[in-house]
């Protein structure tokens, strides 16, 4: 069986002179206040209750989880499909040894077995909102399948949604005013690196909902925030999620002035935004760290594609 490993996006805290910055946070019952100051220093406020989630309880990645679980599965076929070949599974190793009289059906036995692996390995991740994934260095891995997790959030955070949504002289103008106003308030949200141990055991993810309610989210966690709310009001405009060595940020089809971050990605340009905070960093404004990436062509991009 293949080995992979998680990717770990350490989301390296944006340590700039002006930060998003929250007055206060409540979460009562489910009723969620909070309050930021933008980058001018505007005070904001919010007052809002999630919708009922869908997600199921997300797990960790283990690579011997997986495998455990997997040949489990594996082994429940092969016995109801060749009752007679006896197959035993080793510990700590996770072999799988047989003995059968019959070789002939031996070898159809093994051979159904490694027919099967695939596509069990595929159900496993995809029962668990993993994927596997080529990051910039080539290395097949594994991530969390952030861009699922974005589209079955939307309508969790409508309420939300509809709060951030900002009014224009025309709809670009209030699309725009909206991905300001959606970003600063995520900017402000306490950053904490969730893949150490004072964040959530080596987990190193929370889904939207998570966010919003424990009051805390890295840089994958955050802009999949970002990328369900955009995709709960504008199901239409285009974005992706741009992922570079330890980091990752959220690109929209939006227009960029002179100087702003943006990316070509099939023959188009996106407006690169930078959720994780604190740094309040406008839209076109990203780190230097991500910028030198970036130029270095060393990302790999995932459309968000809402389905109707």
């Amino acid at each position: 069986m293949k080995r992979t490993t998680a990717i770990l996006l350490l989301c390296t805290l944006l340590a700039l002179p002006v930060a998003a910055a929250q007055t206060y946070f409540t979460n009562s019952l489910g009723q969620i206040n909070v309050g930021w100051q933008d980058s001018a220093g505007k005070p904001r406020q919010l007052t809002y209750r999630l919708e009922p989630g869908k997600l199921p309880p997300l797990i960790a990645y283990r690579p011997a989880r997986m495998e455990e679980e997997v040949l489990q599965t594996l082994l429940r076929g092969v016995r109801e499909n060749y009752p007679e070949v006896q197959f035993t599974l080793s510990r700590p190793s996770l072999e799988l040894h047989l003995k059968s009289h019959n070789q002939d059906k031996a070898k159809e036995a093994m051979a159904w077995l490694e027919a099967q692996r695939g596509k069990e390995e595929q159900a496993w991740l995809t029962k668990h909102y993993f994927q596997y994934f080529t990051p910039p260095d080539g290395q097949l891995a594994v991530k969390q399948d952030h861009v699922r997790i974005a589209l079955e959030s939307r309508s969790t955070l409508a309420p939300l949604a509809e709060q951030l949504k900002q009014q224009g002289s025309s709809e670009p103008e209030a699309r725009q005013k909206t991905v300001a106003e959606m970003l600063a308030f995520i900017q402000s949200i306490p950053y904490q690196q969730l893949d150490s141990l004072n964040g959530r055991q080596g987990k190193g993810f929370l889904t939207p909902r998570q966010v919003l309610e424990q009051n805390r989210g890295d840089c994958d966690s955050k802009v999949t925030l970002m990328a369900a709310l955009l995709a709960q009001l504008f199901p239409e405009l285009k974005q992706a999620m741009v992922f570079i060595p330890g980091h990752a940020m959220l690109a929209v089809d939006l227009p960029a002035k002179p100087g702003d971050a943006t990316i070509s990605w099939q023959g188009q340009s996106y407006l690169l935004l930078e959720p994780t905070g604190p740094a309040a960093l406008p839209a076109g404004q990203i780190a230097s760290t991500s910028k030198t990436l970036v130029d270095g062509k060393q990302l790999s991009v995932q459309p968000v594609q809402p389905k109707g």
